[in-house]
């Protein structure tokens, strides 16, 4: 036998019971309000505004929203374009104070070919985020940010070289420096370390072979080293889920060259090591499974 108990609330339970739940959402609201405002890592710096100096001759309020800025104005006889993104957003503690510091990266185009970086060290006082000091850029590879993270207190920058690049399209160089946090001053430490970002990666066949394949990922240019003779034929193809992003070139030596969709064909004109590259030009990284063959 089963007995059902209703009970009905009194007007005064009815109000109390409100109260309650009242109180409960206000202090839940408070606790993630208040856990938000003591941790940086709380501040959604993807929509968030930012005073860069890409904007014009001063720093100008620019507000992201999931990361992005646009904006078009038609003026007499062109159209002023300007693009703004932020691209990183990495934390750690800069100052000492055992709480973290946010460290966000961003370009900006202001309808040229140029893509300004720049960089900006935020922290948290009274629960608010502030801008403790700026990280220099450049134009693409003269001097445009890699990426910025903290090591051991330090801040480390990774940026395209501003000297050793001889075009500001294409990078060939980067700079590794390290900064140590100063009050609102961003100290170097010691020298900026040089680095070649595609250095040639040797490829080996196995012994009585000719033919080999290779599974590689492309980010956005790999390049292989292979020896051959004069007179013999180097065959180089590849496969991608991104085949239409992907090209695969002869970067350095003396050859006869027949360019397919897939690859190439190449009738070698002297002896040693050969540079074949391969890039990518989509925006994530790309699967590639490389075909490589001497005759």
């Amino acid at each position: 036998m089963q007995f059902s108990v209703e009970r009905t609330f009194s007007g005064s339970e009815v109000r109390m019971l409100k109260k309650v739940t009242l109180i409960i959402v206000c202090v839940a609201i408070l606790t993630a309000s208040s856990l938000a405002q003591s941790d940086i890592r709380g501040v959604d710096f993807k929509n968030f505004s930012f005073y860069p100096f890409c904007a014009g001759e001063e720093a100008e309020k620019v507000t992201v929203r999931n990361g992005e800025f646009s904006s078009e104005k038609k003026m007499d006889d062109y159209v002023d374009r300007f693009f703004f993104r932020i691209f990183s957003v990495t934390y750690g503690d800069l100052n000492r104070d055992k709480k973290d510091e946010a460290i966000i990266l961003s370009v900006c185009n202001t309808g040229g070919t140029g893509n300004f970086s720049e960089g900006y060290v935020y922290t948290l006082r009274a629960g608010k985020p502030v801008l403790l000091a700026r990280i220099p850029g450049g134009d693409r590879a003269i001097g445009g940010l890699r990426e910025a993270k903290v090591e051991n207190g330090l801040l480390v920058v990774d940026r395209n070289h501003p000297e050793l690049n001889q075009a500001s399209c294409c990078a060939e160089y980067a700079a590794v420096s390290r900064y140590r946090l100063n009050g609102k001053k961003l100290n170097p430490i010691g020298r900026a370390v040089s680095r070649e970002l595609y250095r040639p990666q040797r490829v080996y066949f196995r012994p009585g072979t000719s033919k080999t394949s290779l599974e590689i990922e492309v980010e956005e240019i790999k390049r292989l080293l292979i020896g051959a003779r004069s007179g013999q034929t180097l065959t180089v193809s590849f496969a991608s889920p991104n085949r239409e992003n992907i090209y695969a070139s002869l970067l350095e030596g003396e050859a006869d060259l027949t360019a397919g969709e897939d690859g190439f064909v190449a009738r070698l004109k002297q002896s040693g090591d050969f540079v074949v590259q391969i890039q990518n030009t989509y925006k994530l990284p790309s699967k590639v499974t490389l075909t490589i063959e001497i005759k």
